[in-house]
């Protein structure tokens, strides 16, 4: 077994994990796991979160689509500091908005305001963000405390500390945290780009 989990791709196939000793369910459960495991990521597995074959008979491929962000990073200058955010790298969780709606509005442009919340309530925020897209400039990524594998409801597989055989999401993404998809229909897989959310994905 690796030193260090990892999370292997199969073309046009599962995700295949090796070595995690913690992943919590949809309802926040622990799941049994095991030294070699197969996780779905087309969608269709009637056995999720575990791979079933289902890949097989449903047309998944492990890339394709259009990524619904770019792949640049914005900056957002405050007067304490400058928060960076990479829409590609986003897999719209919303747990910003959620933790800091002064800080962070959709409806309003910009949408972020370093000065709208203060420093405390931004670093829990970008500590918060499971997939890295959001930081604070001169930090390095700040990095939650929970399961190796999260299983969001309807929703990814939200990834600590795992290293993964697949290029990086976007500029100024962190190894550390990431999002990946398990809908089947992101285009930035394996990596996820919200596109459950958008498309009403339930599983």
């Amino acid at each position: 077994m690796p030193d260090k989990p990892v999370i292997e791709e199969r073309e046009n196939g599962p995700l295949v994990v090796k070595g995690v000793t913690r992943m919590v369910g949809p309802d926040g459960a622990e799941v049994e796991v095991k030294p070699v495991m197969a996780l779905c990521r087309c969608g269709g597995s009637q056995t999720k979160p575990f791979c079933d074959g289902s890949h097989n008979s449903n047309g998944f491929q492990s890339r394709g689509g259009e990524p619904a962000g770019k792949d640049k990073v914005y900056s957002f200058k405050g007067t304490a500091m400058t928060v960076l955010y990479n829409p590609l790298v986003c897999s719209h969780a919303a747990e910003c908005v959620a933790m800091s709606p002064k800080g962070f509005d959709p409806d309003r442009r910009p949408w972020i305001d370093p000065d709208a919340d203060d420093a405390a309530a931004f670093e829990a925020v970008v500590r918060a963000c499971p997939s890295g897209a959001l930081r604070i400039e001169g930090q390095d990524h700040l990095i939650p405390d929970r399961a190796q594998i999260t299983i969001q409801p309807d929703g990814p597989y939200w990834v600590l500390d795992m290293e993964i055989t697949a290029d990086a999401p976007g500029e100024g993404a962190t190894t550390a945290k990431k999002v990946l998809c398990r809908c089947g229909l992101s285009g930035n897989k394996p990596y996820c780009d919200g596109s459950h959310r958008d498309k009403g994905w339930r599983g």
